[in-house]
C-alpha cells in the first residue's frame, strides 16, 4: 500500500472544473492578474527578456474570470521582434493609462483596460502529420485608449457555447453497457490479493 502522505479535501470548491477553450472574438474589459520576467543569456549580446501576463476577464458577465496570456519581447537580439514587442507594450501602457513603463511589473496589477480579443494563427512549425504544432489560441488584437474615449461596451461575436452543467462526478454505466462484475470478497480487485 502506498501513502499518500497529505490531507486533501474532495470539496466542491477544491473540484471547480476551468474552461481553457478559447473565447469568443470580442470586445473585453480586463485587467492584469500576474506577470513575470523571463531573462535569457544574460551578459551576452542575446539577452532576451520577456515580460509575461495573465489577464482576466471582467466583462462580459457571462465570461468573467476566464483567462487569456500574453507575452511581450521587451529585449530581444532579433531588431524586429524587439520593435514588435516592445511597440505591443507600448499599446499596453497606453490603455492602462500610463505614459511610460513602470519600475516593477506588479504596477500593471488589477487596473482595468478594454481590448479586442481575437484568434491569432496556428503556429508554422509542422507535427509530423502536418498539423501544426501549436494551435492558434486567443490574442489581443487591439487596445482602447481611454485618451481617445472611444471605448465600446464589452460584447462578444457570437454567443459563448451554453456549459451543461454536468455532475460534478457522474460514475454511473452508461445505458446499454452491462455493469462490471464485482469481485469475489466485495471490495476487492481481482487481479491483486494483499498479502
Amino acid at each position: 500500500m502506498a501513502k499518500i502522505g497529505v490531507r486533501v479535501e474532495a470539496t466542491e470548491e477544491n473540484t471547480q472544473q476551468r474552461d481553457f477553450s478559447n473565447l469568443p472574438n470580442g470586445d473585453y474589459a480586463l485587467e492584469i492578474s500576474a506577470s513575470e520576467i523571463k531573462e535569457k543569456n544574460e551578459n551576452t549580446r542575446d539577452h532576451a527578456i520577456n515580460l509575461s501576463v495573465t489577464i482576466d476577464v471582467l466583462a462580459p458577465e457571462e465570461l468573467k474570470g476566464r483567462k487569456i496570456f500574453s507575452n511581450y519581447n521587451l529585449q530581444h537580439p532579433n531588431a524586429q521582434v524587439q520593435e514588435i514587442g516592445q511597440k505591443q507594450f507600448a499599446c499596453l501602457l497606453r490603455a492602462l493609462g500610463m505614459s511610460e513603463a513602470p519600475e516593477d511589473s506588479d504596477e500593471l496589477h488589477f487596473i482595468t483596460f478594454n481590448a479586442k480579443i481575437g484568434m491569432g494563427k496556428d503556429s508554422k512549425e509542422k507535427n509530423a502529420d502536418g498539423s501544426p504544432k501549436y494551435a492558434a489560441r486567443n490574442e489581443i488584437k487591439k487596445y482602447y485608449y481611454p485618451d481617445e474615449g472611444n471605448i465600446p461596451d464589452p460584447s462578444v461575436e457570437a454567443a459563448p457555447p451554453a456549459r451543461a452543467q454536468a455532475p460534478a462526478n457522474d460514475n454511473r454505466q452508461p445505458a446499454g453497457r452491462p455493469a462490471p462484475a464485482a469481485a469475489a470478497g466485495g471490495t476487492r480487485r481481482p487481479w491483486g490479493e494483499k498479502k
